[in-house]
């Protein structure tokens, strides 16, 4: 098992290296958009060469040579530099001419006309026009803007650093999931460890036990004293036995709810007489014949450590525990409800996390195994359905009525 400082170092080893990445593709990135950029203006500053060569230069009485210096220009210097590149060249009273905008070829003049007017405008956000300046006074201007090259390595950098959260975000999960199976481990192996040590003071006070039964044979007053020490020894046996099935998947079988909830809450309410005058009430409205596929020992944990925590959340010698249990649409619902110190909301799914505990003694565990217990076991749900501070809180355990194991 990785240390802490381990995984920590091992941590900001990735984290630094996932930066450097993406810091290195950003700037190179950057460096290259700007070198196209560059490039691209010279094409189009070579197109305003070519235009002032063609206007300026030719001679216009002799045909042949004009039109031999306009196939050179445009077959050996525009044509190949055209890197899509969009231009528009715009004349002395608004004369507008599209070069290489790609529009489609059924428009009709005026239409074209309007599309090229639509990315003028555009264009002109983008970069300021190239001047073509001719030796007779006249001018022209040629807006551009960015290929569609340019326009994707723009969005590079985005690109990559979607691709470095996913990555962070992967590691991220990758700790998170080993942290959480060492965790997993730990309590597991705590759990049996513990399940072993009980074993052996459990037997040995059965034994006890059985011995005092035989001893005190003739004094059947004391009989009742003696089967409440043994359901106690018992129901250590119980816990001795859930503790060993822990990261083992346990059997289900066929039982009453209602007998399960029953049986918790009695067990309980007769060890609650020294807490002064906390009352419990149940309203157990499952139907007897409500048969599920539960673990009958783990379930009955769940309402063992929900009834200990609504003990324990009444800090007073006075209050109310309350059960409420019912079915509602495909489920049976389970409130267990008390008058206690309550929980803020921020803590709401907290205190099912591991190790996450208000009190002085206890690990924080109780909670934790609950909802495992109820939602990878069970198929159920449970949640802290409401809570008001110094008012008390309500926990509610959902249970489908149709799963089976």
């Amino acid at each position: 098992m990785l240390s802490f400082e381990t995984r920590l170092l091992t941590r900001l080893i990735i984290y630094g290296f996932a930066g450097v990445i993406l810091t290195g593709s950003l700037l190179y990135s950057n460096y290259l958009a700007r070198q196209l950029e560059e490039k691209e203006k010279q094409g189009v500053e070579l197109y305003r060469d070519a235009l002032k060569f063609i206007t300026d230069e030719i001679d216009p009485e002799d045909p042949n040579s004009a039109s031999e210096a306009l196939a050179f220009i445009h077959g050996r210097i525009i044509r190949p530099n055209d890197d899509q590149t969009p231009k528009i060249l715009v004349g002395e009273g608004d004369a507008i001419d599209g070069d290489n905008l790609q529009l489609p070829e059924e428009l009709s003049e005026a239409e074209r006309l309007t599309e090229v007017r639509k990315k003028l405008a555009q264009l002109k956000q983008e970069y300021p026009p190239i001047v073509v300046e001719f030796d007779d006074g006249r001018f022209q201007k040629v807006y551009y803007g960015n290929s569609i090259l340019v326009q994707r390595l723009r969005w590079f950098p985005v690109v990559q650093i979607l691709v470095a959260f996913v990555f962070i975000g992967a590691v991220f999960a990758g700790f998170a999931i080993a942290k959480r199976n060492e965790q997993n481990k730990v309590w597991v192996g705590l759990a049996k460890e513990t399940a072993h040590q009980l074993g052996t003071p459990v037997s040995s006070l059965m034994a006890w036990i059985e011995l005092l039964k035989l001893k005190m044979e003739d004094r059947p007053e004391d009989n009742e004293l003696i089967l409440e020490m043994e359901r106690d020894i018992i129901r250590l046996e119980n816990i001795a036995e859930r503790f060993s099935k822990i990261g083992s998947q346990p059997e289900l079988v066929e039982t009453s709810l209602k007998t399960v909830l029953d049986h918790s809450a009695e067990y309980l309410r007769k060890r609650m007489t020294k807490r002064g005058s906390i009352r419990m009430e149940v309203h157990n409205n499952i139907p007897l014949e409500s048969k599920l596929f539960i673990n009958p020992q783990l379930f009955d944990w769940v309402i063992e450590n929900l009834l200990k925590n609504a003990l324990d959340a009444i800090q007073s010698r006075e209050g109310v525990i309350a059960i409420n249990a019912g079915q509602r649409g495909i489920y049976y619902y389970i409130d267990v409800s008390d008058t206690g110190k309550g929980i803020p909301k921020s803590n709401f799914k907290k205190v099912f996390e591991p190790g996450f505990t208000t009190k002085k003694r206890g690990w924080g565990l109780g909670l934790s195994l609950t909802k495992r217990i109820v939602e990878n076991y069970h198929q159920g749900k449970i949640y802290v359905k409401t809570s008001e501070i110094d008012k008390g809180t309500t926990f509610r355990v959902l249970l489908p009525k149709t799963y089976k194991n």
